[in-house]
């Protein structure tokens, strides 16, 4: 499949090369077909490329890699939709949004990617995260670090145990596991 994109060019792709989210994400339930492409000039960013509309990519980070004491707190029922079974790896990102300088996660409404089976959704936390909160400020105001080239990493969840620790991966390692287990 070849998908024309205003961020990564015309990409050439493999339905299996992509996560299917059946519900769509927040805002864009009708889009259900993501690629994740690394960024190749910050391997702390991710990119979630929607392969139905090329004008939709949403950087993404591992919210861990920037706050050490991040937990995700959901239902097992929001996650049911990723057919999580014991030693499923399973990860947690978020998006980025704001000016350069001036970035912002949001904490309280990541995406979980379910990576062996290809399986994606977002989710309302029930923690008291904030939905824009800033990256610490030496990271923000990285040249690397910015929208025009946003970020991406993984977090690491345990799939029996609704409240989520993440562990922090590069964007780069996560696309290449996600490659591996095609």
């Amino acid at each position: 499949m070849r998908i024309d994109t205003q961020r990564f060019g015309t990409l050439s792709l493999e339905q299996d090369q992509l996560f299917l989210f059946p519900a769509g994400l927040i805002g864009m339930e009708t889009l259900r077909d993501w690629a994740l492409l690394p960024d190749h000039e910050n391997p702390a960013v991710a990119w979630l490329q929607s392969a139905s509309r090329g004008d939709r990519a949403l950087p993404l980070i591992s919210p861990r890699a920037f706050f050490d004491g991040y937990r995700v707190q959901v239902s097992r029922r929001e996650l049911a939709s990723l057919h999580m079974r014991p030693g499923a790896e399973m990860y947690v990102l978020t998006t980025l949004a704001g000016p350069g300088g001036k970035l912002t996660t949001n904490l309280r409404s990541p995406i979980v990617l379910n990576l062996s089976r290809r399986l994606g959704c977002q989710v309302i936390t029930d923690n008291e995260h904030p939905l824009q909160q800033s990256l610490p400020s030496k990271l923000a105001s990285s040249p690397a670090l910015s929208v025009g080239d946003s970020a991406g990493s993984s977090t690491l969840i345990s799939s029996s145990d609704p409240i989520v620790p993440a562990t922090a991966a590069t964007s780069a390692s996560l696309v290449r596991r996600f490659k591996d287990a095609a």
